[in-house]
């Protein structure tokens, strides 16, 4: 048996699966560039549905008529030694767009077009620190402008466009979006994307996360008051059905056996989630007919291995977000009122953590109750519990 990935990994054609239907209307979206009508498009799902895998799969296929740029803003985030800022993003993101247009091989045939249309945009008063060139042509350093930055940025991939006959679009994709809650007056740069965009005919971007449904942040970049006033077209991906599991059983790990009980009980364990099933599979044993027992026996045998992802995530969340999570682990499910009475945590740190645990994917509102979005989580919680006594400190 060959392990399989349980995070993004280089090699797509070997262990990407399936997602014919996504692929197919994504790149929908993407070629309407090619008619000078962008789409904006928000792409939602579970933590370890595949957004990202699904995302650079599509970058690989794109024609090369369509310029593809990715930035991670967790990464981005987790490289900043200061608070995030827009500013700190703007860099970052005129960085991807910079490597995106020389990895297309445009920068010596085009690069007198480049030349005159970075000197025609003016870029006074800025500093750019660690980025002294765009494709190797220097940018001057003076003193810091957010208002240049800013309008530089913004408008670079649509000169670009405009600059470049063999060019029809640019895509812009901005992956763990959610992180963009640490950035102060987060709506002025959710409005600074949407204004540039609103005149942008050949810019596309795509936000995505590991979020909860009824996010905030969601309201804030695309809810009737937001930014983006429901114009983003709001794609899920979804976890692979029944017979898609069983499907990539059959094409990737044919090696492992299920009774069909066996296998019922191994769809509810990861409910068709890309990376409950490969996890799970890295612990599997080929000698074995797996059966509902069995199943069973070797979720819980594995469980920190096979929910590596939320031991992790738990790690990194402070006493109070703990505190909420184990209160909804204990009911199911709680209002806003009674979820602050048991916390006994205040009420402006309450909805602090509240939040955040949203945005993180943890928790979800439905119904005017607030519940553990994902199962997997919950059922590790109550393992511990059960077992040692209490929660995982």
């Amino acid at each position: 048996m060959n392990s399989k990935p349980l995070f993004l990994h280089n090699n797509l054609d070997e262990y990407f699966y399936n997602r014919k239907e996504d692929i197919k209307k994504l790149k929908y979206q993407i070629d309407s560039l090619n008619y000078s009508l962008p789409q904006q498009i928000l792409l939602t799902g579970y933590r370890g549905v595949g957004k990202t895998y699904l995302l650079k799969k599509i970058m690989t296929e794109v024609e090369p008529n369509i310029i593809c740029t990715y930035i991670d803003i967790a990464q981005v985030y987790a490289r900043t030694k200061e608070k995030l800022t827009i500013e700190t993003v703007l860099i970052e993101l005129l960085k991807e767009m910079n490597q995106s247009i020389q990895a297309n091989n445009y920068k010596n045939k085009y690069k007198a077009k480049i030349t005159e249309l970075i000197n025609n945009l003016k870029l006074k008063k800025y500093d750019f620190h660690e980025i002294s060139t765009i494709l190797d042509m220097p940018i001057p350093k003076t003193e810091t402008s957010y208002g240049k930055l800013s309008q530089f940025v913004m408008e670079f991939p649509q000169k670009i466009v405009d600059e470049l006959d063999e060019l029809n679009g640019f895509v812009i994709i901005i992956d763990e979006f959610q992180m963009l809650r640490k950035i102060n007056h987060l709506d002025k740069f959710f409005w600074l994307i949407r204004s540039y965009s609103q005149t942008q005919h050949n810019v596309s971007y795509i936000f995505t996360g590991s979020i909860s449904r009824s996010s905030n942040i969601i309201n804030e970049l695309n809810g009737e008051s937001g930014a983006f006033g429901g114009r983003l077209q709001q794609i899920t991906i979804n976890p692979f059905t029944k017979e898609e599991t069983k499907a990539y059983f059959k094409d990737k790990m044919s090696e492992i056996k299920f009774t069909e009980e066996g296998f019922e009980r191994f769809y509810k364990c990861t409910r068709g989630i890309p990376l409950y099933i490969n996890s799970f599979y890295n612990v599997m044993d080929s000698n074995q007919i797996y059966t509902p027992e069995i199943v069973k026996k070797t979720f819980f045998t594995n469980m920190e291995q096979i929910l590596i992802m939320w031991i992790k995530i738990w790690s990194s969340l402070n006493n109070n977000e703990k505190i909420i999570v184990e209160e909804l682990v204990e009911e199911d499910s709680l209002s806003w009122s009674e979820l602050l009475n048991k916390t006994n945590i205040s009420r402006g740190t309450f909805n602090k953590y509240l939040t955040g645990l949203k945005d993180k994917g943890i928790i979800s509102y439905r119904n005017h109750k607030y519940s553990i979005e994902d199962e997997m989580l919950k059922t590790w919680l109550n393992y511990e519990k059960e077992v040692y006594g209490i929660y995982p400190l």
